[in-house]
């Protein structure tokens, strides 16, 4: 199971890292809250959040 973080300090709750992974392990709740990593069981490595993030908010231990 891989480490995946979102920085708050970073982050601009934009949902990018959201609509961007193919797997779902992120969940926004609403528009105005920082994503939380939900599954990482599920995550395929590729890298999608991280590439994505226009804040380089999430911190992926693999990339």
């Amino acid at each position: 199971m891989p480490k995946i973080e979102i920085d708050p300090k970073l982050c601009t709750k934009c949902g990018t890292c959201v609509t961007n992974c193919p797997v779902g392990i992120f969940q926004q709740d609403a528009d105005d809250t920082i994503p939380m990593v939900v599954d990482t069981d599920n995550c395929i490595l590729c890298g999608m959040c991280v590439d994505n993030c226009p804040k380089d908010a999430v911190k992926h231990e693999n990339f």
